[in-house]
């Protein structure tokens, strides 16, 4: 297949990246209210929605972060942390004058029972739970007027998509806070669009609507509408009981199906190890094909040709803890601002964009962060 690009005006690339750095905020350090009010202990549980390397990241950011501030104190920066429960255990170890982490309210709501979905609701042994990914946040929203505590919603792609709030300013309850970047996928799109002005996009996602949401297609359906190309869409179940065999045999079905149709694949968030991609982008990069990562500079390490960062888990964890010490000075968390946006680096693949025969726009390099060989 012979891909289908023009080459975009090096100077309007340029531009337009730049523009997008300049319009992002960076991460927020910790600060107290200027009010003479003085911290209060804070009882803090975790509900998480499973294993995500992203979901391990930001917790270890906000541990981390809440150290350097001296909100805590003994938690090992640079341990190995394997699982995310493994990073919530070591935080709740933690000595800390005002914020308790409490080691047995951690739950995975992946693995959960109806029965104890319902026990984890009414928890009376936390005032604040931080809620991880779009699962978690969705199950606590829809209880929202039952519970007993708080909740920050953290690691979700488009929280207003998924409707944990109502907009970037606007929750859908008074227990709730969430990160909201409401148009980061948006923003990783029209700038691979301003470089490849692709025709014809594959996306490969499971049908379900916290996937749909996750993945972005939403965002992707409004761009198609702006700018003229065509969505190709294939479903594939996710991951479950670890039947990986499964699941790989048949997202590679669906790329291989994909190829004659499309000059872009957009890899959506999905259970797919790095060390995966080789084999699964094989052939759709030796047909021409680009290939955007939407979640990950790993990602385009191990193949893929693009990645334009809008999310970094690093960051959003400082931002999170931050609003962590605001809860503890008694800021209610219906007055949190809940908007953080991270300033886009764009990675790409030297070996990737020759396979491919893809033109790149002498600008990307130039302000490329980082080029794989």
């Amino acid at each position: 297949m012979t891909a289908r690009f023009f080459r975009a005006g090096m100077l309007s690339v340029l531009v337009m990246m730049l523009c997008l750095i300049c319009g992002c905020s960076s991460a927020q350090g910790i600060a107290a209210p200027k009010s003479e009010a003085q911290p209060s202990s804070v009882k803090i549980g975790c509900f998480n929605s499973g294993e995500y390397y992203y979901y391990h990241d930001e917790l270890d950011s906000i541990a981390l972060e809440l150290q350097r501030t001296g909100w805590i104190s003994g938690y090992e920066e640079g341990k190995v942390r394997e699982t995310t429960k493994e990073v919530w255990l070591d935080l709740c170890a933690c000595d800390s004058q005002y914020l308790e982490f409490v080691p047995e309210v951690y739950y995975e709501e992946y693995y959960m029972s109806e029965e104890e979905l319902s026990e984890a609701a009414a928890c009376d042994k936390v005032e604040l739970m931080i809620a991880i990914g779009s699962l978690a946040g969705n199950y606590l929203t829809g209880v929202a007027d039952s519970l007993p505590y708080d909740y920050m919603v953290i690691g979700v792609a488009d929280p207003i998509s998924a409707g944990i709030v109502a907009g970037k300013d606007e929750r859908v309850n008074d227990r709730s806070f969430a990160v909201v970047d409401a148009n980061r996928i948006m923003r990783q799109l029209e700038a691979a669009y301003e470089i490849f002005r692709f025709q014809d996009v594959g996306v490969v996602y499971e049908d379900s609507d916290a996937a749909y949401s996750y993945s972005g297609i939403g965002q992707l359906e409004e761009l198609s509408k702006k700018y003229g190309f065509n969505i190709h869409r294939l479903h594939v179940k996710e991951v479950y009981e670890d039947d990986y065999d499964r699941y790989y045999k048949e997202l590679m079905a669906a790329y291989e199906e994909l190829i004659p149709q499309i000059d872009m694949l957009y890899i959506t968030t999905a259970t797919i190890e790095d060390e995966k991609l080789p084999w699964l982008l094989n052939d759709v990069i030796d047909a021409g094909i680009v290939t955007v990562a939407e979640t990950s500079e790993s990602q385009v390490e191990y193949g893929a040709l693009m990645h334009i960062t809008m999310s970094d888990a690093y960051e959003e964890g400082q931002f999170v803890a931050s609003r962590i010490c605001d809860y503890s000075y008694g800021v209610p968390i219906t007055e949190m601002d809940m908007v953080f946006e991270v300033a886009p680096r764009i990675l790409l693949n030297g070996t990737t964009i020759k396979r491919t025969g893809v033109k790149i726009p002498l600008a990307t390099y130039l302000i490329a962060d980082k080029i794989y060989e």
